[in-house]
């Protein structure tokens, strides 16, 4: 019995002797790799991996050999990993990737054929050799890879865009694009996915030379398959994505002939013209659908739409005379005239008064508009709200104050803890501002500081630190108060009086947040009066002077916002929208800014810095 025992405990011991050394030399391994001493880490790697061969020991193993360049030895390690894995076709690549640094071409190009000559049918097995021939820069073995992967799948998948990836990293557009185009002519559900392949190839920020051989595939397709209007649809969507609206309207217009669309592919492409400030190309949309006579569903619609392209082209410029604005009221006047006032032509009714009380000062006429539109029986209960709230504001344009006020409390009152009740509530308390009430104006809006739009809060959040900054001193609440008044005279558009009146502000007062409320007013100043130069300098100055204010990320994003569309700078606008998503992440910018500087930089946007 003690011999027994004796057995078993010298037994115990050499097993944990074992133990203890097996986990002393894989430490020392692991140890001396993550150290880069590899010929002291391969010693060893090559007892752990005597004893067990598994994934990651292989792979430290190989890497060290490689390093030390002892080529031999990896070779017999991979012949002997592929005994143990006989189905890891990726094994293969490393066979032929260690011939190639050992001058054995020969050998590496047997190997790399031996990976492809044993796969199976197996798509997840095809799709990750192909990868792996990818990483490796061995672009035409995956396509021999993908080849007969199609092959083997007999039509079940045809590798399209696998192929496709490899074309492109090789750098042969050309064939690329046919991989695509090909795709469509399989089904033309597989549009989307086209697109979103193609953005980075195409579109503003693309490389000239790649847009034109697509452009020539394209078009090649398109004579091929003069049937199929996938292909025309795709030329129209690369011309948007080119902001090249002008051939976009050309190819529109075909095909809304041939599609007998009746306008409405116009009226998108015009909407789109119009977002992105190219006018005139989008009032020439709006027009041939108009010609196409009044029984046509998209005719209100796109007499309604182009005029207020008129006017906003005008007004964007800035620099506009009062003929040139007399001139737009006689089109939206002749327009109402002809389209005859009723509930549908609200929207122009709320244009041609809003050009009239705030641009020609024709006060009584714009009340009179809307208090008619207000009246028409049968329109939905926003839209009455809508016209509400643009007559509060032009009663508060022409003085009448109290009247703006009531109007705004109605609103509010009928649409308690909704989005427009909540702005007209701020509004409301604006008018209490204006007027030097500025307790009662705060009271409000603290309220408003968990209203239901983000931007709504943010106003109010504003506004409200503004005041409880400038009004600490009862002794000193001129600058405040001055500030106000010059708000108010911008809002009723008497710009040459509220440029004087900021300026003195600005140099008597003291506070940052008044200070930084001046900067962003003399920005959007000068926005209004088509002076985007001048305005991105304050801007520059909001972000410098006061990175932690109330409104750098709304500086950085109309800083982005003007490189975008009148200044044409699409890698600064890039940079503009990345700053916002790295600054400040909780801006409510931060979605916009991400869309648009992933679609600028065809890449992720980054990730934010807590």
């Amino acid at each position: 019995m003690r011999r027994l025992l004796l057995i078993f405990v010298f037994f115990s011991g050499l097993a944990n002797y074992c133990f203890a050394q097996s986990s002393t030399d894989e430490e020392l391994a692991q140890q001396y790799y993550f150290d880069k001493q590899y010929d002291k880490a391969v010693v060893y790697l090559e007892k752990v991996y005597a004893k067990r061969p598994s994934n990651m020991v292989y792979h430290n193993y190989i890497d060290c050999l490689i390093h030390i360049k002892d080529y031999k030895t990896a070779q017999k390690v991979i012949k002997k990993q592929i005994k143990v894995e006989p189905d890891n076709l990726i094994l293969w690549l490393d066979m032929g990737n260690t011939c190639t640094m050992a001058g054995d071409e020969k050998g590496s190009a047997d190997a790399y054929e031996k990976a492809i000559h044993n796969m199976t049918a197996d798509r997840t097995q095809i799709i990750g050799l192909g990868k792996a021939f990818v990483d490796d820069k061995l672009y035409d073995y995956a396509l021999e890879t993908y080849k007969k992967g199609k092959s083997m799948q007999k039509g079940q998948y045809p590798f399209i865009f696998e192929t496709a990836a490899v074309y492109k990293a090789k750098g042969d557009i050309e064939n690329m694009t046919d991989c695509y185009l090909d795709a469509l002519v399989m089904s033309e559900s597989y549009i989307q996915s086209v697109q979103d392949a193609l953005q980075i190839n195409v579109g503003e920020n693309a490389d000239a030379s790649q847009n034109s051989i697509i452009r020539k595939e394209l078009l090649r397709y398109i004579q091929k398959y003069s049937d199929n209007e996938v292909f025309p649809e795709l030329l129209i969507w690369m011309l948007i994505e080119q902001k090249n609206y002008a051939d976009a309207l050309v190819q529109v217009k075909a095909l809304d002939k041939r599609k007998h669309e009746g306008g409405l592919r116009l009226m998108e492409l015009a909407r789109t013209c119009v977002a992105n400030g190219a006018y005139d190309i989008g009032i020439q949309a709006y027009q041939y659908v108009i010609d196409m006579g009044a029984k046509n569903d998209n005719y209100v619609s796109s007499r309604e739409e182009q005029l207020k392209a008129m006017y906003d082209k005008l007004l964007s410029g800035g620099d506009y005379t009062n003929e040139q604005l007399l001139a737009i009221q006689a089109k939206f006047r002749k327009g109402l005239d002809e389209l005859t006032r009723y509930a549908y032509t609200v929207p122009l009714m709320t244009d041609l008064a809003h050009l009239d009380a705030f641009y020609l000062h024709n006060d009584s006429e714009a009340i009179e508009l809307m208090n008619e539109a207000i009246d028409f029986p049968g329109i939905a209960a926003i839209t009455r709200a809508r016209c509400q709230m643009e007559l509060a504001d032009i009663l508060l344009a022409s003085g009448q104050i109290w009247d703006a006020s009531l109007m705004y409390s109605r609103v509010e009152t009928t649409f308690k803890e909704e989005p427009i009740g909540d702005e007209a509530k701020l509004k409301n308390a604006t008018i209490y501002y204006y007027t030097g009430n500025f307790k009662w104006a705060k009271s409000q809006l603290d309220i408003l500081k968990g209203a239901t739009t983000k931007l709504t809060a943010n106003d109010a959040m504003a506004l409200s630190l503004l005041i409880t900054d400038n009004t600490d001193d009862s002794a000193h609440l001129q600058p405040i108060i001055l500030f106000a008044h010059a708000q108010l005279l911008d809002f009723q558009n008497h710009e040459d009086s509220v440029a004087i009146l900021i300026d003195s502000v600005y140099n008597m007062t003291e506070t940052r947040t008044l200070k930084e409320q001046i900067i962003m007013m003399r920005a959007q100043m000068a926005e209004k009066k088509g002076k985007p130069e001048e305005a991105m300098k304050y801007y520059e100055q909001d972000v410098k002077e006061y990175p932690d204010g109330m409104f750098p990320d709304r500086a950085l994003y109309y800083m982005a916002q003007l490189e975008d569309k009148k200044l044409h700078d699409l890698n600064k606008s890039a940079e503009y929208y990345k700053q916002i998503i790295i600054s400040y992440p909780g801006s409510i910018y931060i979605e916009n800014a991400r869309e648009r500087y992933r679609h600028l930089s065809k890449d992720d946007a980054p990730p934010a810095v807590n």
